[in-house]
Parts: C-alpha cells; structure tokens; sequence
C-alpha cells in the first residue's frame, strides 16, 4: 500500500499516535507524517504510506491553514488552555476594531520564538521535557510567514473570546502567535482552541477519521481510501516521459527532449516536477534545469531529487 492518507486528527491524541494506529490498522510498517499537530489541535494530518515516505520532504514546506479561538485577558505557560494562569486581567475594553489591528500588524514576515511547550530538539532534549522541569532556555528565533490572519467572530465580556482564520508558513507556531497578540494588546491572550483545515492544496473535508477508518478497513474496503503517488504530490507540475523511458530514469541516466513525451506549460527553471510513465506510475521528482518556452534538445532537461522505481 503506497501512497498519501489524509487524516483528521481529533484532538487528545499526538501526530505520533496516529502513526501507530494507522501502522496496527493497516498492518504495514512504512508510515510517516509530514509534520506534526499538537495533541490539543484537531485537524488535517497527512499520512506517508510505503513508498509514499520517500515523498515526506516534498510535503513538508506546504502553507498551512487553520481556525482557531484565542482568549484575552489571560496568560497561560503553555499559551493554550493546557498550561497554567500566569496573569489574569479585565480585558472588556478590548474593541473588535482593535483586535484587526492587532492582527494588521502579524501579517507579512514574521520573526517568532517557539514556545517552551513544543517538540524542538535543544542539546538533544525536546524543549517540553524540559518545561516539564520548570525550566525555561534560551530559543533561538525564525522567520516565519503569516499569509492571511482574518478575524472571524468577536464575542465580548471580561475575557473577550476571538475566532480566527489563519495561512501561514511551515514552522509557525500558531498558540505563540495568539501570545504575541495578546502582549501587543495588553491583556495577554491564549490559544483556546485549533483546528488545521488545509495543508497545500490538501483539505480537511478530504480526510477520514480513524474511527471510519477502521470499520472500512474491518469490512474489507480499503480500496479508495489512499491517494495514488502521483496524487500525492498534486502541487508539483507533471511531465510525461515517453514509453520506454522509464529504464532510463530508474538507472539514473540524464533525460533529454527526446525522451520527453509532454511538458507543462510555463514550467521554468528551478521547478520541482513529478516524472510520470505513460500508465500514470510516478517514476521521479526532478527539478528542472530548463524553461519550457526555451528547452533545449541537447542539454539536459532535469536532476533527479529522488527515484522511485
């Protein structure tokens, strides 16, 4: 079985606990995220099946998009409802209008701290065995994107509570996010709740729960549920070889026009590609080191980034 698995992760349970269900359910031992989701967020979780993990690293840079709820006028350890109060106000004067403020000044590049509570490795400790200790070290900050940061709902009172919607970047840490908003705002804020609806041009509505999962699964009808390996990388340009040709991509050997039997178009320079045989089998990525407009039959057309036949 190979191929991609879109999971809705439901909440309590961690990235790494979906794979070992999914690896007991399907009975296989190749099984692998492409990035993690903390274990009080629910939502979209792509699942490596076989030689579908060989794939992971073309996954993983994908934006991100989620819903989620944050509270003001509190501060919490963990910056979500799973940590301890630190700091309580009266946050009733806090305005919608503000609150887009606020977020007006989060969207663009961003340069975020990743909070104590999250998988980091530090000198080979993940940084939450460490707060576990009540200890807190020095994190070295990184530049994240914030695409989109909409407001969605705003409910007012003592501790104003605020939808959002939000796309942005690998690495980002959403539950800092809602922190660095709530100290930009005086109150202090934290995440309440989180939902990962899209990844790429993945979504939620897409995936299966692990419960559905098992009772097809139980009857027998598994067929469906996995998305082909060329499916599974649906962001990256196809390029057909001709018949024949797949020999020569599995030996590693350089591929020229001539072997090539459809290119997409405006595929420039520097662009990942799925090399796909003529049956649809997905053969390769490459990275092209030609235009399309300008492709040269007696140069080389594209460098392998990893094989798969």
């Amino acid at each position: 079985m190979d191929g991609l698995l879109l999971i809705d992760k439901p909440k309590g349970l961690t990235s790494h606990d979906v794979v070992d269900r999914i690896r007991q359910l399907l009975k296989i031992r190749k099984v692998g995220h492409t990035g993690t989701l903390d274990p009080q967020a629910s939502g979209l979780l792509l699942i490596c099946l076989g030689r579908a993990t060989k794939l992971s690293r073309f996954l993983q840079d994908l934006d991100k998009t989620y819903q989620g709820e944050m509270i003001f006028g509190m501060t919490t350890t963990s910056f979500d409802g799973q940590g301890e109060v630190v700091e309580e106000k009266n946050a009733s004067d806090l305005s919608k209008a503000k609150v887009e403020e606020f977020f007006a000044r989060f969207r663009g590049k961003v340069i975020q701290t990743p909070p104590m509570w999250s998988a980091v490795h530090w000198k080979g400790k993940r940084l939450y065995e460490i707060a576990r200790d009540g200890l807190e070290v020095e994190r070295i900050p990184r530049k994240i994107w914030i695409y989109e940061l909409e407001l969605v709902d705003f409910v007012s009172n003592h501790h104003p509570r605020v939808k959002f919607k939000i796309r942005c970047s690998k690495g980002t840490y959403v539950r800092s996010l809602c922190a660095d908003v709530g100290r930009v705002s005086g109150f202090g804020a934290y995440q309440a709740a989180l939902c990962r609806t899209e990844i790429g041009p993945f979504d939620l509505r897409q995936a299966k729960r692990l419960k559905d999962l098992g009772e097809k699964v139980a009857n027998g009808k598994e067929e469906g549920i996995v998305c082909s390996l060329k499916d599974s990388l649906p962001h990256l340009p196809l390029v057909k070889v001709k018949s024949g040709v797949e020999k020569i991509v599995k030996w590693g050997r350089p591929l020229y026009l001539s072997h090539l039997d459809f290119l997409p178009k405006e595929l420039g320079k520097g662009d990942k590609v799925r090399l796909c045989s003529q049956e649809g089998e997905l053969l390769a990525v490459a990275i092209s080191l030609q235009e399309e407009s300008h492709f040269c039959k007696d140069k080389i057309g594209f460098k392998y980034l990893r094989v798969l036949i």
